[in-house]
């Protein structure tokens, strides 16, 4: 699971990129974010390392190449007993299941 920041630099590279079709420049970056440079460098560095983003010249955030656009689902996915619910259906009462099941 990623941290806020880099889930939402993800977020906000992946739109802005379908919009413009080039990356979002380190003020852009700054601003939709409201965190530093050294705070958005680091958080993209960590992305580079969990193999989200490709960051082949570090000077510019037009060389960020996407590998993936949202956050991969978590390696600990709750089981049905862990979220109190069961997985059987349960069957409505006054025979409405005819109704309700095509």
């Amino acid at each position: 699971m990623l941290p806020d920041l880099e889930r939402k630099l993800l977020r906000i590279l992946y739109n802005y990129f379908a919009q413009h079709r080039h990356m979002p420049t380190m003020t852009e970056l700054t601003v939709k974010t409201g965190k530093r440079d050294t705070e958005i460098t680091a958080a993209l560095r960590h992305m580079e390392q969990e193999r989200y983003i490709t960051w082949e010249n570090s000077t510019g955030t037009q060389h960020v190449i996407l590998l993936e656009g949202w956050e991969r689902p978590s390696v600990h996915s709750r089981t049905p007993m862990e979220t109190g619910r069961s997985n059987t259906p349960t069957t409505p009462p006054d025979n409405t299941e005819y109704w309700t099941n095509y």
